[in-house]
Formats: structure tokens, C-alpha cells, sequence
């Protein structure tokens, strides 16, 4: 995998010289003077005299004042849209169109303006967060090994003028928006990877890339998962000539007085086992381990400072369940039994769920390991999620509302909406077996696939207070946006974020 180009932000402390500038990039209402008006008088001026000021939402319009007229060599403008709909999502696509905009000019480098009536109705800190993950997300371009070198990418150095009232508040948002979306690329990049390249061992490996400070990482190998006893785990990895691990991150600050655990299914590719898939777009499968990528995008945005910026008193810990499901002649069948961390029997009517029973061992052991207060889970689960939701919302259940709530307002804050989902008692009943203790499917004509899903995890998680991502409909395929428009979103790594920031 080649080295991520991280993007340049800089802060600029004055907006008062830009006339040197490539290109000068201002944000101009459906109603209203642009921003840029009371910074380049004569070019903004020039431009409106032409009544080509593009003021629909996201709409560009690019101008070359002329040589009599002070300014930079070229003067552009995104359009904002009616003022009651903008809100950080849109504020968020308008940054990104302005930065593929940008490079598509083929400059080296651009001047963003952005001022109060910018993000009016979004706080001066939400807007700068906003800002700096439009230019960064919308930066992303998956560089797939190939026989040449890509080319040099342009627009990737940006200065950001704010002229608003709340400038430390916006730089301090600026900051840790980059470092959410830098995590979030290089999550993607994770995702992305061919399969025969992000194995299990190749996450393990960009697991401990992040160790130093306060958090450490350790990877149980395969003998060490058998003496645990963690078969669940072990049949789904049976098939595949690649080596299971489970993979333990930990960032333990100082004086940290309570515990809360991310658990993600890092499935680095499902064949579907012995109930192999249809033919038609296995390749996606490369996907099956996003849950395990927004756990490891959620590390890199601590490892790299996203919760320095306060004492923090909440020891996060990570668990990364890392299999790959075949079908070899050893693969375990339809019909088979295993036993789980917990002592729990399970009937393996189907081999291609085998998401929850990778899950379902690393949860136990979490719990039993770490004692967490709360225990949040993620997973590329079931393609039922996308029957019921689409491509446009994640999936929450779970077991303490509280929790759940906590996890829907940390998606609204990152614009990665969930939505709850129903989960009952009846719900696990519809998991019982008769030659052990659980199935681990529902009968077909029960329906509700994801909530079996999630009632089934439900059973290893005893009285701790736990929530279930189901990530399938938005971890890829969704229709695209101006700050993701191929392949892996990333999704779920600034929600995990939102949400340990929350945790007091």
C-alpha cells in the first residue's frame, strides 16, 4: 500500500493579501453579499458586474479578473444555498466542491475564505471541524497498485482564512476535523485494499503501527485464541489458509476511572464459507472488515492527538476480531456445532453468518478481560440492513437506551445518521435450537434478519450496557457525495469519535 498524502491545512492568521494567491475560494449565500466582498473589493466587484455568481447549493462559478483589477490570478465561489438549509452536512459537500474544484483548476495551492454568515446557525468549533473534513475527505482518492507511479495530486495544500468572530474556537475545530478525517482516510485506504493484501495479518500490523504513549496494542494468534477457547471464532477462520488474530488496542490515560470497549467484525474477505455467495460482486467482500476499519480509524485519530485536548478519564479500549471466511475442506458446514468463549453452544446452520460468531467471542472476552462500562459493536452484518434502510443510515440496537441514544447523537453530530431498530425478548427466542444451545440464524420465515443478528450478540453481553452498529448499508455502495464518492466511505470512525469525546 502506498504512503497516504495527507493534505495540508494551514490557518492563515490575515486575509488581508491575497492577491498573489493561484486561487481565492469564497462561500456566497442564495441572498447576500459573498464573504469575499469584504476582502477583495475590486475582483469581487468585477465578478458581479458579469451576473454569473452561481448562489445555488454547491453550485462553482470560477472568474479571471483582469489584469487592472487587484486580486489573485483567479477568484472562485461555491454556492451556500437557501440560508435555513444550510447545516454542517451541506456546509461539509460545499467545502468538498470546493476542493475538487480546485485541483481540477490544476493549482498547487488555494486560499479558502470563510466568515460568520458562512456557517450561520453552525457553532464557530463545528464549523471549523466541518471545514477541515470536506477538504480532507473530499481529498481521498484510493491509489491501487499499479505499474506506474501515480501522479503528483494538485490542490493539496490549502491556507484557510477565517474572518469570523470566533477565530480560536474555528482553528481549534480546524484542527481536530483533520485529524478525524486524516483517520478516516486511512481507514478507508485499509478498506479499500485488495484482499490478498489486507489480510488479517496486514491489520494487525497497521494496528501496531499506532502503539507509542498511552496506547498499546497486542495481537492473539491463533494458539492463543484455542487456549482461550474461542471457538466460534475458530470455525469461521477454519476455511481459510490465512491465520485468525484478534487484535487489542488500548489507550489507558492516566488516572482513567472507567472503561468503554469498540468491537469491530474485520472480516478481510467472506466467501460465505461452505453457503458460498453468488458469483456477482463477491469482490465487495474486501468490505466485510469496515466494521474493524472504523475501530482502527478510531485509534489513529487518538494515537494522533484527538482526545489531548482535555483530561480525559476514560480508558477506550479496541477489539478487532480478524478472519477470513473459505471454503476449504476443512471449512466447518452447515449443521456443525461449536462452543464459544462464554461456554455458550452454537448451531451453525448457515457458514455465511459468521459475523456474529466471530463477534460473539470477542465481545465475551472483552467483557470478561475489561469490565467495560459500556461496549459498543460494529459490523458490515447482514445485506438485510439494507432491505430496511437503504444505503443512507446505519443501523443502532441494543440493550440500554441510554447507550443507544448517545450512539444516534454522536452519528447526527458527524452526519452519519442512525436509526433505532426494535430488539425483544422474542427476538432471542427465535434463536433456539435443538442441538445446542443457539442457532446461529433465525428460521426464514421469521424475517428481520438484522435484528437476529443482533439478537444473537445480544446473548454474550450479559448486564453490560451494549449497542449494535449494523454498518452493511453504509460502508460502501451509497450514492455517491462530493466528500465520498468511490469505494469505502470510512463510515462510523467520526461517529466512534463524537462519542468518545462524549465520555466523560
Amino acid at each position: 500500500m502506498r504512503a497516504l498524502r495527507v493534505m495540508k491545512i494551514r490557518s492563515a492568521a490575515s486575509s488581508k493579501d491575497l492577491s498573489r494567491s493561484e486561487l481565492v475560494v469564497g462561500f456566497v449565500p442564495e441572498k447576500g453579499k459573498p464573504t469575499l466582498a469584504g476582502v477583495l473589493v475590486d475582483a469581487v466587484a468585477h465578478a458581479e458586474t458579469t451576473g454569473d455568481i452561481a448562489r445555488g447549493a454547491r453550485k462553482w462559478c470560477l472568474f479571471h479578473p483582469p489584469v487592472r483589477v487587484k486580486g489573485p490570478k483567479r477568484l472562485a465561489f461555491v454556492g451556500l444555498g437557501k440560508p435555513d438549509e444550510l447545516d454542517t452536512e451541506n456546509l461539509r459537500r460545499a467545502v468538498a466542491v470546493a476542493q475538487a474544484n480546485a485541483e481540477a483548476a490544476g493549482v498547487a495551492s488555494f486560499d479558502l475564505v470563510i466568515g460568520d454568515a458562512d456557517h450561520r446557525g453552525i457553532d464557530a468549533f463545528d464549523a471549523g471541524v466541518v471545514v477541515a473534513e470536506g477538504l480532507v475527505l473530499g481529498a481521498y482518492r484510493y491509489q491501487p497498485p499499479k505499474k506506474e507511479e501515480p501522479k503528483a495530486r494538485k490542490a493539496h495544500d490549502v491556507a484557510v482564512h477565517y474572518v469570523g468572530r470566533q477565530r480560536a474556537s474555528f482553528e481549534d475545530g480546524l484542527a481536530l476535523g483533520r485529524t478525524a478525517a486524516v483517520a478516516t482516510n486511512w481507514a478507508r485506504d485499509l478498506e479499500n485494499m485488495a484482499p490478498n493484501h489486507a489480510d488479517p495479518a496486514r491489520l494487525a500490523r497497521a494496528a501496531k503501527g499506532l502503539a507509542g504513549g498511552s496506547l498499546k496494542v497486542k495481537v492473539m494468534e491463533r494458539a492463543q485464541l484455542e487456549r482461550l477457547g474461542m471457538g466460534a471464532l475458530l470455525g469461521v477462520a477454519r476455511g481459510s489458509s490465512k491465520p485468525p488474530k484478534l487484535i487489542v488496542l488500548d489507550w489507558h490515560p492516566r488516572g482513567a476511572r472507567k472503561c468503554v470497549c469498540v468491537v469491530g467484525k474485520g472480516l478481510t474477505f467472506d466467501s460465505g464459507g461452505i453457503s458460498i455467495k453468488p458469483a456477482a460482486k463477491m469482490d465487495e467482500m474486501r468490505y466485510d472488515m469496515c466494521g474493524g476499519g472504523a475501530v482502527l480509524g478510531l485509534f489513529h485519530a487518538i494515537a494522533h492527538g484527538a482526545l489531548d485536548d482535555a483530561a480525559r478519564k476514560t480508558r477506550v479500549i479496541g477489539v478487532i476480531a480478524a478472519v477470513e471466511n473459505m471454503p476449504d475442506a476443512d471449512a466447518q458446514r452447515p449443521g456443525d456445532v461449536v462452543r464459544a468463549f462464554d461456554g455458550t453452544t452454537i448451531e451453525v446452520l448457515n457458514t455465511d453468518a459468521e459475523g456474529r460468531l466471530v463477534l460473539c467471542d470477542a465481545i465475551a472476552w472483552a467483557i470478561k478481560t475489561y469490565e467495560p462500562q459500556k461496549l459498543v459493536d460494529l459490523a458490515t452484518l447482514t445485506g438485510a440492513v439494507i432491505v430496511a434502510l437503504g444505503h443512507e443510515c446505519a443501523a443502532v440496537l441494543g440493550n440500554d437506551q441510554a447507550l443507544v441514544q448517545e450512539l444516534i447523537d454522536a452519528g447526527k453530530a458527524a452526519d452519519e445518521p442512525l436509526w433505532q431498530l426494535p430488539l425483544w425478548a422474542e427476538h432471542k427466542k427465535q434463536l433456539e435450537s435443538k442441538f445446542a444451545d443457539l442457532a446461529n440464524i433465525n428460521g426464514s420465515h421469521h424475517g428481520g434478519g438484522t435484528i437476529a443478528g443482533a439478537a444473537f450478540l445480544w446473548h454474550f453481553v450479559g448486564k453490560t450496557p451494549w449497542a449494535h452498529l449494523d454498518i452493511a448499508g453504509t460502508a460502501w455502495g451509497g450514492r455517491s457525495k462530493e466528500y465520498a464518492t468511490m469505494g469505502a466511505t470510512g463510515t462510523a470512525v467520526r461517529t466512534l469519535l463524537h462519542w468518545v469525546r462524549g465520555q466523560k
